[in-house]
């Protein structure tokens, strides 16, 4: 991780090492964190981060290969292009997984409250499970088939547009990349899955992508083969784009969050196009405008298992 942090042309965050290491109850851990120097370099940075532990010893390609792979793309095309408005860092965590998920030992946790520098965050971009086609078990399709599975496959699930008022407007405002389908939900919907809790937890903006669970999931059988590289390729061309989007803006003072549910309702839209209606019908709702509907179609979806 240290060479290839330094061929993408990144800076360290802290000191003169990428790798941050921290001790948690006689355990030893290693983050590891670089920068691309930005336009401003005294104003809070944005952050694009993934972990890199694994469940098991074994590829673990999706989980989370992939993420960490997509983050690191993003940081070089950052670095190719001269860097952004503010600084970019690139934070890869240890120990999200279990038995440490969650805990104190958590990789982000440790890094967020004992590796930040006193400039803070300005928003972070956290990703994992990102490299599968989203697929659904024939039992649950209703007879659909093959017709709805298909255009399902380039879903990527996204939260945190709830965790800023601006946020919504802001990322309506960027392309999806073809090759990607984006759908929005507000993250109590599935709970803190990875390592933006901590950011969510602090009341820092952020965006968290996610394909969702697959048959694969914590398997010996999670192996690059079954990556969809199409797919990653388009998730870190807009990962890039949000970064470069957010990092531009002032991302104001608020008192109140707001429902980002227009913004939902879109990218639903968007995402499903020809296929609005039937999905719709799969998921037991009429459509994906109001707050209630969404939840219930997101609550459908974990029941298929994603």
């Amino acid at each position: 991780m240290n060479r290839r942090l330094s061929e993408i042309g990144c800076k360290t965050y802290r000191g003169t090492s990428f790798a941050l290491p921290y001790r948690v109850r006689e355990t030893d851990f290693t983050n590891f964190a670089g920068v691309i120097p930005g336009a401003d370099r005294s104003l809070p940075p944005v952050l694009i981060g993934a972990h890199y532990d694994s469940v098991i010893p074994h590829p673990c390609a999706d989980d989370n290969g992939a993420a960490v792979a997509i983050t690191l793309a993003v940081a070089e095309a950052v670095a190719k292009s001269g860097g952004l408005e503010r600084d970019l860092v690139i934070a890869i965590f240890d120990a999200e997984e279990p038995p440490y998920f969650l805990s104190e030992a958590m990789g982000s946790t440790r890094f967020y409250e004992d590796q930040v520098d006193e400039r803070g965050i300005h928003f972070a971009l956290i990703s994992d499970l990102v490299g599968h086609d989203v697929t659904v078990p024939e039992n649950c399709l209703n007879g659909l088939g093959a017709k709805i599975a298909s255009p399902l496959k380039p879903l990527t699930f996204m939260t945190g547009a709830e965790s800023h008022p601006d946020l919504p407007k802001l990322l309506d405002e960027i392309q999806v990349p073809d090759g990607m389908k984006l759908i929005a939900t507000l993250n109590e919907y599935v709970g803190d899955m990875s390592d933006h809790a901590v950011f969510r937890w602090n009341a820092v903006p952020y965006v968290f992508l996610s394909c969702g669970h697959w048959e694969h999931y914590h398997q010996r059988t999670d192996t690059p083969d079954r990556l969809n590289y199409l797919k990653m390729a388009a998730i870190a061309d807009y990962a890039e784009s949000v970064c470069r989007r957010v990092a531009g803006a002032k991302l104001k003072d608020f008192i109140n969050h707001e429902d980002p549910i227009e913004f939902e309702a879109k990218t639903w839209k968007r995402a499903l196009g020809l296929f609005y209606k039937p999905v719709a019908m799969l998921l037991g709702v009429p459509n994906f405008k109001t707050r209630k509907h969404i939840e219930k179609a997101a609550q459908a979806l974990q029941s298929f298992g994603l």
